[in-house]
């Protein structure tokens, strides 16, 4: 079996089921911990995986191999291999990963779709599914389209492979909405999955950047004046993601928001299609830009970004560092950074987000699904290296939650940041350890560039406080509460009905604790096998 070593640990590459329980039958053997990787988007949890500090060796694997993809072009029924891709991953390790290669290209091909993605499309089905991830929308649901999961577990004292299907009924008790998302791989290896897609379909949008208090939505409040609340609008847009600026003098807010076209026709008219008495604005698809393009590509506005956040987030390290580190500037540091937050950050953010008039007119775009969903595919993980928390909050609970939210920005930069904090939404679903099980959600996101000074738990760890009176229930492949914190083991398990459930369900699946791995003993609070 082809193995591959990925910062310094070494990766089993099984083509197949049957390597696949070879392993884990091994794992058994040797008393060893499986940790599986997809795309790495999940920080910091493989990062903290690779530098293992365990007693028991660790048994790492990539099933990029498995990548088969089979389509029922009646039906759009696809199954496929956990290890294939969504989109195309341009950092795979193994090479392997293409566009050509991917779930969603080739369910295009054949005249299907998925009608829910996430911001990005880098990520193994396997991964996607294992830390239940979502897009931005309350009308349609990843969740929605799996049907059956195929996990290898050892139950039985041994690997076993079993097909979790979806009960007809929706018994929310079956096993499968434990098994099905939100495993964080602790119950076993999925090696695949089985989707009903929808037809295929375009999607037409736009994207305005406005003061808070000139923005479409009543961000604040209930609606009215031809406003809706920001409830009503998350709940009544398709797609939707809201990039809030809450710097003292900046106070901006991007909107992007789409619908579902039938046609590519449809979607090149959008305006006239979506906004009654408006004109098509487009002969052509025009795909959305996140960053504007240069030379046919968004790889030098990406760097340039990256360039600005690392002086901004670094500050004011780097002058010291360019100048020296005396008292004379240490004087003159002190002056600038009095006004830093106050003056200079608002108007280099004033260039970077620009507000919508006649020179800078609101961004209307069309595309296929797949492309126009994960708007920020465009954005390079490696050149622009974004962190975050995710916060899943009952959306009944929006008003109260920004209004907390904006009190709390005022009261100064150290609880703003000099960077964004992202609004989304999410679709109720049955799966117990989901964050939007039972209900939809509002999703805050505490954004942290990766190459600032500090530690972003510290940061984080206001939100996690301030917002905890509204029951969030942390994004798992994000960064978490420590588990002996008030937000906790303790708190995560009050928080969800179907814990203890999920919990025996883990039990029965892998009594031998193969896929208990140290990160994930300590934040769920997992004690260790009884022998």
């Amino acid at each position: 079996m082809d193995s591959l070593i990925v910062n310094g640990a070494t990766y089993w590459l099984p083509q197949n089921t049957a390597e696949v329980i070879d392993l884990v039958n091994e794992a058994i053997t040797k008393d060893e911990i499986i940790c599986m990787r997809g795309s790495a988007h999940s920080f910091p949890l493989i990062g903290t995986l690779e530098k293992n500090a365990s007693g028991k060796n660790y048994k790492y694997i990539m099933l990029s191999k498995m990548y088969n993809v089979a389509i029922d072009q009646t039906t759009g029924i696809v199954k496929v291999d956990a290890g294939c891709h969504l989109g195309l991953d341009p950092w795979d390790p193994t090479n392997i990963s293409t566009l050509d290669n991917s779930l969603l290209y080739k369910l295009n091909l054949k005249g299907w779709a998925i009608p829910d993605l996430g911001g990005i499309t880098h990520q193994t089905v396997g991964g996607f599914l294992s830390t239940a991830s979502s897009g931005g929308s309350t009308t349609f649901s990843f969740e929605d389209t799996v049907i059956s999961i195929d996990l290898i577990t050892t139950e039985g004292g041994k690997a076993t492979l079993t097909t979790f299907n979806k009960p007809a009924n929706q018994d929310p008790d079956d096993p499968f909405y434990g098994v099905g998302v939100a495993t964080m791989g602790l119950m076993g290896v999925i090696v695949s999955a089985t989707f009903q897609c929808v037809p295929s379909f375009y999607i037409a949008g736009q994207e305005t950047t406005k003061m808070e208090t000139d923005c479409e939505i009543d961000l604040f409040g209930k609606g009215g004046n031809g406003k809706l609340s920001l409830q009503d609008f998350l709940q009544q847009t398709q797609y939707t993601r809201l990039m809030w600026w809450p710097q003292a003098s900046v106070n901006k807010m991007v909107v992007w928001k789409a619908w579902q076209c039938k046609t590519e026709q449809e979607a090149m008219s959008w305006a006239s299609a979506i906004i009654p008495g408006s004109k098509p604005i487009a002969s052509t698809i025009s795909p959305y830009e996140e960053v504007p393009y240069i030379g046919g590509t968004p790889v030098l506005a990406t760097v340039g970004a990256d360039i600005l956040f690392t002086l901004i987030g670094t500050w004011p390290n780097w002058l010291l560092n360019l100048l020296g580190d005396t008292t004379e500037y240490r004087e003159l540091r002190d002056k600038i950074g009095g006004a830093f937050y106050t003056e200079i950050l608002p108007k280099i953010l004033g260039v970077f987000v620009q507000l919508n008039d006649d020179k800078h007119p609101p961004q209307k775009f069309s595309d296929i699904w797949y492309n126009g969903i994960p708007m920020d595919n465009q954005m390079s993980d490696k050149l622009f290296p974004v962190w975050f928390t995710e916060l899943w909050i009952d959306i009944d609970k929006a008003e109260e939650v920004m209004n907390e939210l904006h009190s709390f920005y005022q009261e100064g930069p150290d609880n703003t940041g000099a960077f964004s904090c992202e609004i989304y939404a999410a679709k109720a679903n049955q799966f117990w350890l989901s964050p939007s099980y039972g209900h939809n959600v509002i999703r805050i996101d505490v954004f942290w560039f990766a190459k600032d000074n500090g530690d972003p738990t510290v940061f984080y760890d206001k939100f996690w406080k301030l917002l905890s009176k509204y029951h969030f229930r942390p994004h798992w492949g994000k960064y978490l509460p420590k588990s002996d914190s008030e937000q906790g083991i303790s708190y995560l398990k009050s928080n969800y009905p179907k814990w203890d459930n999920w919990m025996e369900l883990r039990e029965k699946m892998d009594p031998c604790q193969v896929f208990v791995n140290d990160y994930w003993r300590d934040h769920l609070g997992i004690p260790a096998v009884k022998k």
